[in-house]
């Protein structure tokens, strides 16, 4: 008895034990992937910024806050700075481009304190 295997294996259910380890993996990158990018998407639609924007508005908040004041940092004065420069750049590639959102700024206050007050991976093991 011969089984024809059709050439076109999207109709045929693939359950995990069809998958050979690497091809599981893959999958399950893939998946992962897929949700990450669907969550990115739901905080964009609600104008929560991303982690790299702020990353990029708190360096450079300080670069420019050295150079204006080079003899002494004030914290508060430089998240604030932080957070106008990321408010200032959302509304700016707005209006360049319409489909990119404008945060919240409620949204980045959470985010950079989030960023500023979350100790690294690090040192949340240590004990």
């Amino acid at each position: 008895m011969t089984i024809s295997i059709p050439t076109d294996l999207e109709y045929l259910p693939v359950h995990r034990y069809a998958r050979s380890p690497r091809q599981q993996t893959a999958f399950e990158r893939r998946e992962a992937a897929r949700r990450k990018a669907e969550q990115r998407e739901r905080q964009r639609e609600a104008g929560v910024p991303d982690p790299t924007s702020i990353e990029r508005a708190i360096v450079d908040a300080l670069r420019l806050y050295l150079m204006k004041h080079p003899p002494s940092i004030d914290p508060v004065e430089l998240l604030r700075y932080a957070r106008d420069l990321a408010m200032s750049r959302s509304y700016a590639a707005h209006e360049a481009n319409p489909s990119k959102p404008k945060f919240e700024r409620a949204a980045v206050v959470e985010a950079i304190r989030k960023r500023v007050l979350t100790p690294p991976k690090s040192s949340r093991t240590a004990p």
